[in-house]
């Protein structure tokens, strides 16, 4: 993370720092995800408004959740998602009438750069910005032994061509970056236990202290009080040999189940083996509004694209009663002629099977067996 220098026609202003003056990160890991929220305190050291404009990275897989803004401990304001020309708008709208305005946005030329801008700033207030992220880790093999590896990053400038030296806000405000902050980072990782038969945890990258007195996590903090922000965080979480399947979190809406294959597993001839894939959908009447029917049918083309050769397919609709688009056989070979098929029935896919009866069409899946050799 490099902090922003304002240009302004005030030389007294261009030439100080932009007021980010502390950064922490907080991340939880349980088994292969990582839950981070990033702390930004701007501080407005002038006599008079300013915007801030901040750009950090995050990894490139991970998904945005949370976005709050708290000014001077008074009041908060959590942000709404909108459509980016809106939003920048609306901040622009904002600027103009004298009201604090609070903007997050992806950078256009990165998919893993996202752009700060806190503007009016009032003199001598302080803005905390709180950013909450969720991201799938990698498990690897160091030296032959299988390691999560969880990464913050914490520099942008060796992605930038020299083109990108430069960016300005919506508000107008021109910045660039510097090779020099003169805020440091604070760290703190909890890793549960979770049956994952953790062998040791380290980081390649800084000195780390891990607190083991906790029966249920490992605390891993950074030795040094004044990080600098000049290099990735990387903690490596090096795994036993014994291989344990977990059912890592339960929602009302969803599971999260982990699985990890050992190489054994993997030496299987998958040659001898015919994968089945079934894409059951649901078009019930409530699939009707927020064009939920049609994001769903541009999912079901992506995953069709995706599958593998030599397998076999069939497609399930199902809403008061279902429907299979080949009848003749459970499924087909997954060819040019029948993913034609499949195209058509989705173009003209929509919400009008009534009901939501998911019972029905996963008992006919139950009753129809895969085929020798076969796996769903």
């Amino acid at each position: 993370m490099l902090c922003i220098k304002q240009e302004t026609a005030s030389s007294t202003l261009s030439d100080k720092i932009v007021p980010l003056k502390q950064v922490s990160v907080n991340a939880k890991i349980r088994s292969f995800a990582a839950d981070v929220t990033i702390t930004q305190i701007f501080q407005n050291n002038e006599s008079v408004p300013v915007e801030a404009v901040y750009c950090f990275p995050i990894e490139e897989n991970a998904a945005m959740y949370g976005f709050i803004a708290r000014i001077d401990d008074e009041y908060e304001i959590v942000a709404q998602i909108k459509e980016k020309k809106v939003a920048q708008q609306e901040y622009i709208q904002s600027l103009a009438e004298g009201h604090g305005a609070y903007l997050l946005e992806q950078d256009e030329a990165s998919n893993d750069i996202f752009i700060i801008s806190v503007g009016a700033l009032k003199p001598d207030s302080q803005c905390q910005i709180t950013i909450s992220y969720v991201s799938e880790l990698d498990l690897l093999h160091i030296s032959k032994k299988p390691t999560i590896r969880f990464v913050v990053p914490t520099t942008i400038a060796p992605r930038y061509s020299p083109s990108h030296k430069s960016i300005a806000s919506p508000g107008g405000t021109g910045v660039k970056y510097l090779e020099s902050v003169p805020y440091k980072i604070e760290f703190t990782c909890q890793v549960e236990k979770f049956d994952q038969h953790i062998v040791s945890i380290s980081s390649p990258s800084h000195p780390t202290k891990i607190d083991c007195n906790n029966e249920d996590m490992f605390l891993v903090t950074l030795s040094q009080q004044d990080t600098a922000l000049d290099r990735d965080i990387i903690i490596d979480i090096e795994l036993s040999d014994i291989r344990s399947n977990t059912i890592a979190a339960i929602d009302n809406n969803a599971v999260m189940i982990s699985f990890i294959p050992s190489e054994q597993d993997c030496r299987q001839d998958l040659n001898n083996v015919m994968n089945e894939f079934f894409l059951v959908i649901d078009c019930s009447g409530s699939m009707s509004g927020d064009d939920k029917i049609g994001l769903a049918c541009r999912a079901m083309l992506l995953f069709l694209k995706s599958l593998p050769v030599n397998c076999r397919f069939n497609i399930i609709r199902f809403g008061s009663h279902f429907s299979a688009l080949f009848t003749d056989q459970v499924t087909r070979e997954y060819n040019k002629e029948n993913m034609c098929q499949a195209e058509a029935l989705i173009k003209n896919m929509a919400a009008d099977l009534g009901g939501t009866e998911l019972l029905m069409p996963l008992r006919w899946l139950k009753e129809n067996k895969p085929l020798t050799n076969g796996v769903r």
